[in-house]
């Protein structure tokens, strides 16, 4: 019997930032009735999505990364800025900024340790913290009317401090998906 794992390597976020997302979400909800949103515990920034992948395979996939990543400095990004995905619109985001190369820098390696496990290569990365999933753009003008001043209402934009990329694991439930922390390796040293 195969044990498989739903997995991610992201940055994840301080709870004060989650914090300011989550007031923003509150702001924009009664906007937008028919998008799914992301829960307050699980705003991250995704680095490279695995999916299904055999339990078996974590400890070797830990190591392939650590080899690229550990010594890479930490660096400051600053969440902040929103947008949207996709025509229509199906995902609504907040943006990032700030040290973007050393970001690039560790969205490579990562990737770079995982194609050697055939995980498909991407060839951008946009990096951005999922708000909400759209089913429809319902409402997402009066969003766009009040966008700005509802995102520096709720504290934004603020610095996030990275020195840690963590294997995250994915449990989709019917209230939607769980994730938890599965391990973290630390940059700079």
């Amino acid at each position: 019997m195969s044990s498989r794992m739903r997995l991610f390597w992201a940055i994840t976020l301080p709870e004060q930032v989650r914090e300011r997302l989550d007031r923003l979400r509150q702001r924009w909800s009664p906007l937008l009735p028919a998008a799914k949103w992301v829960e307050r515990e699980n705003f991250h920034l995704t680095v490279k999505f695995l999916g299904e992948v055999e339990a078996s395979l974590v400890s070797t996939l830990r190591e392939a990364v650590a080899r690229r990543v550990t010594g890479l400095a930490p660096f400051t990004l600053e969440v902040g800025g929103w947008g949207t995905f996709g025509r229509p619109p199906r995902v609504l985001w907040v943006g990032v900024r700030g040290d973007l190369e050393a970001l690039a820098g560790l969205w490579r390696a990562v990737e770079e340790a995982m194609a050697g496990f055939g995980f498909a290569v991407e060839s951008r990365y946009a990096a951005h913290v999922t708000l909400a999933r759209l089913r429809s753009p319902q409402g997402l003008e009066a969003v766009r009317q009040r966008a700005d001043a509802d995102v520096r209402e709720a504290g934004l934009p603020c610095r996030v401090y990275v020195d840690e990329l963590c294997l995250m694991v994915s449990r989709l439930t019917p209230q939607g998906p769980h994730y938890t922390r599965f391990l973290q390796l630390d940059l700079g040293r």
